[in-house]
């Protein structure tokens, strides 16, 4: 059976994407290997438009006519479909996303990796609990349409997620650096094991955090919290949908004028680049700021057709910010976002801040009202800054502000070295604005 030849019979088109993941995965626990082997997952997604609404459903190993009849079934009660499913027309040049040499990397070495981080923890602090997580695999995707659509590629993937932990009553102390990479040579092992190991020493004590309005150094990992809203606000849906702050400011000046945000998914080996989207549109370069001024909206097929726009590769399986996966309809995300460097360094940036706060990461990021750029999160990894000097991890803190008068208001130094977290390159920000709550 060809799910797609059944679907023309039953719906007006369909769209297939395919998913195959293989690779090798090993774990550790308490610093000791827990386990290691390999995983193959196959899974599926189908979207028909019947009755010119829309309907999805996926499976990871059902087969064909069942997947089918969800599909429609989803269709009778789905959302009008003003979109057509990509056409055959020619998918432009691929982008450079398979390193064979990741294929080459085998069990008995990420267990060597895994170790290595063990040790360099422990070597200084002894009483933390060490987990690991280290993967190696490729990712074939194809998306098939009744349009006439074929594209497949294949991607490879190598990642490494560390934590260090110990828990007393009264005090959880909790640091982790994670990285994912297309290529091998890009999985710094010793950078990712410097920036955990540096906020280790600077959490060796707990300080009192500075409340008020004091500055805020967000780090590349804590930076989420206000780009988090601005993936959603260039959304071409939200645009749309009139839920964004930014809808009818193109060409406006709504961010300092040192703020340059693009989108780009054609980064050779970038860890969200592919050379088409997760509907099989290609991929391309997309401006979002540019010198403080708001340039473009990214669009999705649905998001795209409402808008009069054109698509602009943007569609992808997840949240704005990704990591979804198969089971989700697709949506407009962001592919590899880029914030421009300034010219400061980490520790120039402290130094300057006097009394401050460093934000590595928050819990429950995205709470508040995204929408309209407002946060409000408890700081999970921070550190409190007196003088100039990092003196300790804080506890019980919480920030709040808003995203968009921050980042237009209140950025006082960006920083020059620049990190991959959350699918973004993003530098050391250094604000003024944002609100410090202590209980």
């Amino acid at each position: 059976m060809d799910i797609l030849n059944e679907a023309r019979k039953k719906a007006e088109a369909a769209e297939l994407y395919e998913e195959l993941r293989e690779g090798i995965v090993v774990h550790f626990h308490g610093g000791e290997i827990e386990g290691a082997g390999s995983e193959r997952v196959r899974a599926r997604a189908l979207r028909v438009i019947a009755g010119g609404r829309l309907g999805f459903a996926s499976t990871a190993g059902g087969g064909d006519a069942a997947l089918l009849e969800a599909a429609l079934l989803a269709a009778s009660h789905g959302d009008p479909a003003p979109f057509r499913f990509t056409d055959g027309a020619p998918p432009g040049s691929p982008v450079p996303v398979l390193d064979r040499d990741v294929l080459a990397i085998g069990v008995e070495d990420l267990i060597a990796w895994g170790e290595e981080a063990v040790r360099a923890i422990k070597g200084e602090f002894p009483d933390l609990v060490i987990n690991a997580t280290l993967g190696r695999g490729t990712v074939t995707v194809s998306v098939r349409t009744t349009a006439g659509a074929a594209r497949e590629e294949t991607r490879s993937y190598l990642s490494m997620t560390v934590s260090a932990e110990r828990i007393r009553p009264g005090d959880i102390w909790s640091v982790y650096a994670s990285r994912t990479v297309r290529r091998a040579g890009d999985l710094d092992r010793e950078k990712i094991l410097g920036n955990l190991l540096r906020e280790l020493r600077w959490g060796r004590e707990i300080a009192s955090p500075p409340t008020g309005k004091p500055p805020v150094l967000f780090l590349p990992t804590g930076l989420p919290v206000l780009l988090l809203p601005l993936s959603v606000g260039f959304s071409g849906l939200s645009v749309v949908l009139g839920t964004s702050p930014l809808k009818g400011r193109l060409g406006e000046r709504a961010f300092d004028p040192r703020l340059s945000l693009t989108d780009d998914g054609r980064i050779p080996y970038g860890p969200r680049s592919q050379s088409f989207d997760d509907e099989g549109v290609p991929t391309g370069t997309l401006p979002l700021i540019e010198g403080g001024v708001v340039r473009n909206f990214y669009y999705d097929l649905r998001a795209a057709a409402l808008a009069g726009a054109r698509p602009t590769g943007n569609g992808f399986k997840g949240s704005p910010m990704g990591g979804g996966g198969f089971r989700t309809p697709p949506g407009p995300a962001l592919r590899n976002a880029l914030l421009a460097p300034g010219p400061a360094s980490l520790d120039d940036l402290i130094r300057g801040m006097g009394d401050g706060l460093v934000v590595s990461g928050v819990l429950g990021l995205g709470q508040g009202n995204v929408q309209s750029g407002a946060f409000s999160n408890n700081v999970g990894i921070g550190f409190a800054v007196r003088g100039g000097r990092v003196v300790g991890r804080v506890k019980n803190t919480m920030i709040a502000g808003n995203a968009y008068d921050v980042l237009r208001d209140g950025v006082r130094e960006i920083g020059a070295q620049r990190e991959w977290t959350f699918g973004g390159l993003y530098p050391p920000l250094l604000t003024s604005g944002v609100s410090v709550v202590a209980r």
